[in-house]
């Protein structure tokens, strides 16, 4: 039994982290694409946090300015932390002097029940966090006969560090428009509500409209490998294989593998030419072509490896190919072909090339480029949605 890696799914439209350079007016985040929904979008700098749409603030944070150990002096131990959740003193009850750590420090004052503030240890320096709040209602004051004893500076003077109050890090952003002016359609992008002043990196993630996504292009089906929580990719077998080795076969250029010039088929030339009756049978016929050298491969494959007979090319039921009713430039094709195991496997495709334009006609209409003659025939339903790549139901 032979297998391969899925290549098929269903396109979420979705950008991850995309390297966007902030713009000159230093407020604006220009992505490649437009953005769809609002809800999508996240905002990463420096590969280390994401902005809120309301704005990325910090919490009042005071360092000591002496690493530990300390030493604290009896009758000298009294220690108030007053934030924005409250006002707390200690009292460390020592006898004589005695030597702390900044962990010792941190654990005491969690034995005496410190709630208004978070204590911690950073390279030997004491640490307190306001619990509450963020941004400018934030704060942290230390004060107390031990204040200066635990590496909080003097009272008075240049080397006093008593307090802190946070602040904004990041402005909030909303998504700004504009108009595309190649498809004239609304183009929004992050920008935010106040200059930055620094220059971070920037990665914004965010969903696409569909028709300007360019992991499918506009067909609703992403070709990649994927790989499941494990890490492990993701394989098919069985009808599923023959189903995309068929599709492979077809739809890929002949000549563009180095390696194996046999593969695929010579479609794209064809499509544009002025003789629309016969490249729609020369279509065919190369499609023919091109799945009677899959079932020559599957023969030799044979040989040396199992082939069931649920992923084996047995014949081909039939090819017909017509042009689009108002797209001379576009092709559908419906291929039915059979397994060893006698069940019917049905791939219906539409071929266009990229930049063929539809000239207007006698009807007064005008589909204009691939994108949009699929997205026209398709709201006409004038063919099924497309699912090139993807596998029949119930896989």
């Amino acid at each position: 039994m032979s297998k391969d890696f899925q290549l098929a799914w269903e396109c979420p439209h979705l950008t991850v982290e995309e390297h966007v350079q902030l713009a000159s007016d230093r407020v604006s985040l220009l992505t490649t694409q437009p953005i769809g929904a609002s809800t999508t979008v996240r905002v990463l700098y420096n590969n280390d946090a994401f902005i809120p749409q309301g704005g990325l603030y910090r919490a009042a944070q005071l360092f000591s300015t002496v690493s530990g150990p300390y030493d604290i002096v009896e009758n000298e131990d009294e220690f108030t932390v007053e934030t924005s959740a409250g006002s707390e003193t200690f009292t460390f009850g020592v006898t004589g002097t005695q030597r702390y750590t900044a962990q010792q420090v941190v654990n005491r004052l969690y034995e005496l029940g410190m709630e208004a503030a978070l204590p911690e240890v950073d390279n030997s320096h004491l640490v307190l966090t306001d619990v509450e709040n963020v941004g400018q209602a934030s704060y942290v004051r230390v004060s107390g006969s031990a204040a200066e004893s635990l590496g909080f500076g003097s009272a008075t003077g240049a080397s006093r560090q008593r307090g802190d109050r946070g602040r904004q890090l990041y402005p909030g952003w909303v998504l700004a428009k504009r108009s595309d002016t190649v498809s004239t359609a609304v183009y929004r992008f992050p920008r935010f509500v106040s200059p930055i002043k620094n220059n971070p990196i920037f990665k914004v993630t965010y969903s696409v409209p569909a028709r300007s996504c360019k992991r499918c292009r506009g067909t609703f089906i992403e070709n990649d490998y994927r790989f499941n929580s494990a890490g492990q990719g993701i394989f098919i077998e069985n009808e599923n294989l023959l189903y995309q080795s068929a599709l492979k076969m077809v739809l890929t250029d002949r000549g563009s593998n180095p390696y194996h010039g046999w593969v695929g088929t010579s479609i794209r030339e064809k499509i544009g030419q002025k003789a629309i009756g016969n490249v729609a049978a020369l279509i065919s016929e190369d499609v023919r072509r091109a799945l009677t050298r899959l079932q020559d491969v599957q023969s030799s494959q044979a040989e040396y490896q199992q082939v069931t007979a649920k992923e084996r090319l047995y014949a081909i039921l039939g090819v017909r190919t017509v042009p689009h009713a108002q797209d001379p430039t576009t092709f559908l094709a419906d291929i039915t072909i059979q397994n060893a195991s006698g069940e019917p496997i049905t791939l219906s495709i539409v071929f266009s090339v990229p930049e063929v334009v539809a000239l207007l006609g006698s009807n007064g209409l005008f589909l204009g480029p691939e994108a949009d003659a699929l997205e026209r025939a398709r709201q006409d339903r004038l063919y099924p949605t497309p699912r090139t790549l993807l596998f029949p139901e119930g896989t």
